[in-house]
């Protein structure tokens, strides 16, 4: 999938998307604001210029990102990191697994708290900064639908902000739960599907420059409930951190262009979905 992908066309969906979330509780001259807005980024010719935009799958696009992915400012991670270690605080020590790892930074939290730690990754590049960043575990390349570990294998799994890039959330859960032991725990977190329904995808920039996104499927709660009930995961807690303006302001530029309409329109909004389940 690619199409070129105008400023304008994001400015003014964020203008949009504050009107109706304050369309009845908001206020006559902030609607004006927001109105005026949108007529000012029609009539400017700065924002009509257009930048294609491509669709890459995760290998790619995380080989790209490998580099910059601990770099500070990611909304996500920042809302995403200190719930689900707080979660994973709570579980005793013992064999855990960083499922979709990336550079390792859940697989570095395990290791401070006593687990012996593996790491899979679909991303060579990403590996490679999780080695050197976590010389204590032990990285493998492979899939999160296809992991190369045992049956019952884990006490502790976590899986950060990956399964919303899996078509098949069925198979993806069901291997979590395939490599967990009886009683262990899995603690999962994703993209918002609310998000996802928004247009939130994975951008990045590849080697030549060119923006391209990593999609993220709008996997529902019910969608996530039907597959735990599959893999005879019990639903132990469910956390859905809201988005703050410090995580808004991080999106550049939307906050650049539009800073109030996107205060207005993501401030309070569901960003991260964190599941934490256990295997009966």
């Amino acid at each position: 999938m690619s199409r070129n992908v105008r400023l304008r066309e994001l400015l003014i969906g964020i203008e949009g998307l504050a009107l109706l979330r304050h369309l009845y509780d908001g206020n006559d001259a902030d609607a004006e604001q927001r109105l005026a807005e949108v007529r000012a980024l029609l009539d400017d010719d700065a924002f009509a210029g257009s930048e294609p935009t491509s669709e890459s799958d995760a290998r790619t696009g995380y080989r790209a990102w490998a580099t910059s992915y601990d770099e500070p400012g990611n909304p996500l991670i920042a809302l995403e990191e200190p719930v689900v270690w707080s979660l994973i605080d709570a579980l005793p020590p013992g064999p855990a697994l960083d499922a979709a790892c990336g550079t390792g930074r859940h697989a570095r939290h395990l290791v401070e708290l006593g687990h012996e730690v593996v790491g899979i990754d679909l991303t060579p590049e990403m590996l490679d900064h999780a080695r050197r960043a976590v010389p204590e575990a032990r990285f493998l390349e492979g899939d999160v639908t296809d992991l190369p570990a045992d049956d019952n294998q884990f006490a502790v799994v976590v899986c950060g902000l990956a399964l919303a890039h899996v078509a098949d959330l069925d198979a993806a859960v069901g291997e979590l739960a395939r490599v967990m032991r009886p009683g262990g725990r899995c603690v999962i977190s994703a993209l918002h599907p609310f998000q996802a329904v928004l247009g939130w995808h994975a951008p990045f920039e590849d080697e030549a420059g060119a923006r391209r996104f990593v999609r993220e499927h709008a996997h529902t709660h019910a969608d996530y409930l039907a597959a735990f009930r599959a893999a005879n995961l019990r639903l132990v807690n469910c956390v859905e951190p809201q988005l703050t303006a410090s995580e808004v302001e991080a999106k550049q530029r939307a906050f650049r262009n539009v800073p109030d309409a996107a205060l207005a329109a993501y401030v309070g909004l569901p960003a991260v979905l964190v599941w934490d389940v256990e295997k009966t």
